[in-house]
């Protein structure tokens, strides 16, 4: 039997902003994974790079999408705000052009936002929720951009499609077709749920995996919608709908019922139209996978702290499927979080030194495991502060 060494992994934290020097966070942290007695030639890896998406910086479809059990089903989206003191900008291209990127990365199911409200923020699998730089929840000037491949369906015919987009607000959509972007949907600028249509048709077969981008932003709260939409179509039909650029929050949906479909959206589903279903997005391959898939969750049970230095902390636990390590620590006084990388080892008994906190400070902990099906467990948080 041989033992596995084992490694120093680091691991760094910032809220939004850019960190800062002086702000008492984590500096040169480090964690050790514990695996004494292992047997190396036994020891299995997770499929996925979990160090990838932590936890703490991946918010998961913050609209209601409803998830997906295929890692390579989705939408990866950016999140841009304005920053304190910043513009108000009204041009979805101008968030992603001049705006302040989040850390957070963002994964949808799919498009299809009915008009309702929006006052709740986005928040990570951690629960943490994503604020601008004046620590106020983002439920107003943000913008997104999705990236993601549109296939048709086994039970769709193959041929053109022209699509659609219903946006409040502004909504820019670009397909890259024989190796060039082209904006094929311009339904950008401040106004309630308004329907842009594409001239542009989208030939696809059954290999057809098309690059897609949106960008969209949320001006003035509190009303949003973001629904894609598609339809087999010809060249004589492409953007000429009855209902292309007809506008109105309650013109489509109700938002004050449920987002109720009205008799404008069912004329536009009895038409042929259909909002593009989550089989029919696949992630982009530099988001390698879908982190927000619902798998097997391993039950973490004997969350414990072992030891309590001035600088380091242990700590172990168990799982009862074999899943990764990983460990959420929160300062307190500042609020910043980091999640510790992992060697992506599948284990039931987890134990982790952590190196590099500061002196007499005050954390929560919380042991993070990861199965190979990507199925989240999370122990209850513990509060701890290191010695003098």
């Amino acid at each position: 039997m041989r033992k596995i060494r084992t490694a120093f992994l680091t691991a760094s934290v910032c809220g939004l902003s850019a960190c800062s020097p002086n702000t008492g966070g984590f500096k040169n942290l480090s964690v050790q994974l514990g695996t004494s007695n292992v047997d190396a030639a036994s020891l299995k890896y997770s499929t996925y790079d979990v160090n990838k998406n932590p936890l703490n910086k991946t918010v998961c479809d913050p609209f209601g999408g409803g998830g997906t059990v295929n890692p390579e089903s989705g939408i990866m989206a950016s999140l841009y705000y304005i920053g304190a003191g910043g513009t108000q900008y009204h041009s979805a291209q101008d968030y992603v052009d001049k705006a302040v990127m989040s850390r957070q990365r963002l994964f949808f199911t799919d498009i299809n936002v009915p008009t309702r409200m929006f006052s709740e923020g986005f928040a990570s699998q951690t629960s943490q929720v994503v604020n601008d730089d004046l620590g106020e929840k983002l439920i107003e000037w943000f913008g997104i951009k999705f990236e993601t491949s549109l296939r048709i369906s086994a039970d769709m015919a193959e041929g053109d499609y022209e699509l659609a987009s219903l946006g409040d607000d502004g909504v820019i959509v670009k397909a890259k077709i024989d190796g060039v972007w082209k904006a094929i949907i311009n339904n950008d600028g401040d106004h309630p749920t308004k329907m842009g249509c594409s001239a542009n048709l989208l030939h696809m077969t059954r290999d057809s995996l098309i690059p897609l981008e949106l960008t969209y932003y949320q001006g003035p709260r509190y009303h949003i919608s973001n629904v894609l939409m598609w339809k087999k179509s010809d060249s004589s039909q492409a953007g000429k709908d009855a209902q292309c650029n007809h506008s109105g929050n309650n013109y489509f949906f109700d938002p004050n019922n449920n987002s109720k479909q009205l008799q404008p959206y069912k004329d536009l589903l009895a038409r042929g139209w259909s909002p593009i279903g989550s089989g029919n997005y696949f992630i982009p391959m530099e988001a390698s996978y879908n982190p927000c898939v619902v798998g097997v969750d391993p039950v973490v049970s004997s969350f414990v702290i072992n030891e309590v230095f001035s600088n380091m902390i242990t700590l172990s636990w168990t799982t009862d499927i074999a899943a990764t390590t990983q460990v959420l620590i929160t300062n307190v006084a500042t609020g910043e979080q980091t999640m510790t990388t992992t060697d992506n080892a599948l284990t039931t008994s987890h134990t982790v030194k952590v190196t590099g906190l500061a002196a007499d400070t005050a954390y929560t902990l919380q042991g993070v495991s990861i199965s190979d099906s990507l199925g989240k467990g999370l122990s209850s948080v513990v509060s701890v502060r290191t010695q003098l």
